[in-house]
């Protein structure tokens, strides 16, 4: 039997914004060397998939938050940040070892913050990394935006300079197990307002090194 995502409502983004506010994260760092090649690899393959809401719209560009995410410091990591990889994904019985190995990664890793390198993506389109000011602008032109009371999910109205793009989107880093051959990530798109979509992406590594998304989330978040 198939089984159905569960969907986990969130109030609004501007409320989770404002809710975290005073949370504290740690340093942004380089990602390490061993988790690079892999890493944008997915990056690359997740980013304009149909992981979430709006991935296939059409765009002149891709506005992508130039860190990625992860826990706030002072939080367990099993706990997540609204998504957690231990309560949002279930594999099956026969790949739980190699699953524990991915949580085991993500719990030794869940409060780092990489450092995004633009040159890494090879998009059709262009892949704009937005540092934290760009993003304060971005926020700046949307946050606040009342949509008609007839249609509450309508997106808000994009900042001149981001013309052309379809909500921001991040990443976390990308949690493996051993063998580097099973890997999840969590991907994002925030618009403001009523309008926002966060889920976990589990993924298997493939013969001709390519990544295949594999159908174990069981909960994604929306706004």
């Amino acid at each position: 039997m198939r089984r159905y995502l569960s969907l986990v409502l969130a109030i609004t983004f501007t409320t989770i914004c404002a809710a975290q506010s005073d949370l504290k994260y740690a340093d942004v760092k380089e990602m390490p060397a061993p988790l690079v090649t892999d890493s944008y690899t997915i990056y690359q393959q997740v980013l304009p998939s149909n992981a979430i809401e709006w991935s296939e719209v059409k765009r002149t560009q891709w506005l992508l938050q130039d860190t990625t995410t992860a826990v706030p410091l002072g939080t367990v990591c099993s706990s997540g940040n609204g998504l957690s990889p231990h309560r949002d994904v279930t594999p099956p019985e026969t790949r739980k070892a190699e699953w524990d190995e991915v949580l085991a990664d993500f719990d030794a890793r869940c409060h780092e913050r990489y450092k995004l390198d633009g040159a890494r993506f090879h998009q059709t389109v262009l892949v704009h990394l937005l540092d934290d000011a760009a993003q304060k602008r971005y926020w700046g032109g949307v946050r606040g935006f009342l949509p008609p009371a007839n249609n509450i999910m309508q997106a808000p109205p994009t900042p001149d300079e981001f013309k052309g793009a379809a909500g921001l989107h991040s990443f976390s880093g990308v949690y493996f197990n051993h063998a580097h051959t099973l890997a999840a990530v969590s991907f994002g798109m925030g618009c403001g307002s009523l309008c926002g979509n966060w889920t976990w992406v589990v993924l298997e590594k493939q013969s001709d090194g390519t990544w295949q998304r594999l159908r174990w989330v069981t909960s994604v978040m929306f706004s």
